[in-house]
């Protein structure tokens, strides 16, 4: 078996993390990949994410994850001082992958989860010294922005076609609470009908959560979605994540289904 790197960026991504793996024939057996994903807004105590995606037939996945793993330390040697995880996604009917992954050390405690939750209701009440107002989105600047302050706190980026298709939906929402023009709590949401309404996103800026912050701006949505027949509505969250967690327990929220295993193994 052979590693090699393509001679070019591999979708976007740089030729020295990725790996195609061979046979002696030169048949091509697989490919994999690594991001290195900073979230220091999601995930303040292992700020450094690196993601990897092996897609490969069995005999070469031990091969490519090694490599992969190898380029993980390299990668890692630039930030010394910065604990992280190294972690994939992968369907959770996907056994194969899973016993690969937990064989090799991988932690299957994690997964992006899809939760069912009553909307909030009653009077919510802005920070102090906040006001609630929707999300500026008149110019492709203001867009711009907003997506970049979405994709601060997110492990899978919204693009900016995303947004501008969701802003011609009938239940699209962008509100958020500011302080003199600086954002503290932001929400999107959207839907084409009652029964698909959705929570894309939901943030609040890091000295000022675990106040109650993201529940009221959820409220202040709620009121707003209400007045259009929209009661429940649907969201995705990561089993691993506290906060996360925490919101959809003190929402009523219930699991609906499991979207992605997400094995993973912690550094540093």
């Amino acid at each position: 078996m052979r590693l090699s790197h393509p001679q070019a960026p591999f979708q976007g991504i740089p030729a020295e993390d990725v790996f195609f793996a061979a046979n002696d024939q030169y048949v091509q057996m697989g490919v994999a990949y690594i991001i290195l994903n900073m979230q220091e807004e999601i995930y303040p105590e292992r700020p450094l994410q690196l993601y990897i995606d092996i897609q490969s037939q069995a005999s070469a996945r031990n091969l490519l994850l090694g490599a992969l793993l190898g380029r993980a330390e390299q990668i890692r040697a630039g930030f010394p001082q910065l604990k992280g995880r190294i972690y994939t996604e992968i369907s959770p009917t996907q056994f194969d992958l899973t016993t690969f992954y937990t064989q090799n050390g991988f932690s299957a405690g994690d997964a992006r989860e899809e939760y069912v939750f009553p909307l909030p209701r009653g009077g919510f009440q802005a920070p102090m010294g906040c006001e609630f107002a929707s999300v500026a989105l008149q110019t492709l600047q203001d867009q711009q922005n907003f997506v970049a302050r979405l994709n601060r706190h997110r492990l899978s980026p919204i693009p900016h076609d995303f947004l501008t298709l969701q802003m011609q939906q009938p239940y699209f929402l962008a509100l958020g609470f500011y302080r003199a023009g600086h954002p503290v709590a932001e929400m999107l949401a959207t839907g084409a009908s009652p029964d698909t309404a959705a929570l894309v996103m939901l943030y609040v800026q890091r000295d000022m959560r675990r106040r109650g912050v993201g529940k009221a701006l959820l409220q202040a949505g709620a009121d707003l979605l209400a007045q259009r027949g929209v009661h429940s509505a649907v969201t995705q969250v990561f089993a691993a994540n506290a906060p996360q967690m925490g919101l959809m327990r003190s929402l009523g929220g219930s699991r609906k289904r499991i979207i992605n295993a997400i094995p993973h193994v912690n550094i540093g």
